[in-house]
């Protein structure tokens, strides 16, 4: 007999209906969090018009252009990132949850507490050595798009702050007992 997942207490609120500064601090991060996804995507669809523009110019013009190859592997990085850190507010993340679901309640809540500490330490990790990087290449221009190289490793530096400020919340949310809304809700 296979195990089913608990469902949530009848005492747990969504994040939105929480009232005062919890409830403005939670709308800030859903917020935040839209405009991450929708970075995201428009970055998407950035690196699929200079990909096509790379194959145009590769196969019909046989001239490829060498910004669109550089502009896209910037991208992806952007878009990897501002992703990531909605994953982590969405509670997407990679997670081996099948043993969990046998544990009682307060394990569950303190393994995944615990989790999301972990996550504020990698966030707080990825900030620091994406800055590090980004101000160390900073008097370097790409050769192939005339920005600093800085910008290759900024995203790294901003979806690590990002990281963290949406571990945060998920320990707010998880010790106050609330739901986080998913940002593509």
């Amino acid at each position: 007999m296979a195990a089913q997942p608990l469902a949530p207490p009848p005492s747990r609120m969504k994040t939105t209906e929480a009232q005062g500064a919890l409830g403005t601090y939670f709308r800030f991060h859903a917020v935040l969090s839209r405009i991450c996804l929708q970075i995201a995507v428009v970055g998407l669809n950035i690196i699929l018009v200079a990909v096509l523009i790379q194959i145009w110019g590769r196969y019909v013009m046989n001239d490829s252009p060498t910004w669109t190859e550089i502009l896209a592997l910037v991208l992806v990085l952007y878009v990897t990132c501002f992703a990531a850190a909605v994953g982590v507010r969405d509670g997407r993340h990679i997670g081996m949850e099948s043993l969990l679901s046998f544990a009682p309640a307060i394990v569950r809540k303190a393994a995944d507490i615990i989790v999301y500490l972990g996550m504020i330490v990698f966030g707080g990790f990825m900030t620091w050595g994406g800055g590090i990087l980004s101000w160390e290449m900073m008097e370097y221009v790409n050769p192939g798009l005339p920005i600093s190289q800085a910008w290759t490793y900024l995203p790294l530096c901003l979806g690590g702050i990002l990281i963290m400020v949406f571990a945060v919340e998920r320990v707010v949310a998880r010790v106050l007992n609330l739901e986080v809304i998913p940002s593509w809700h």
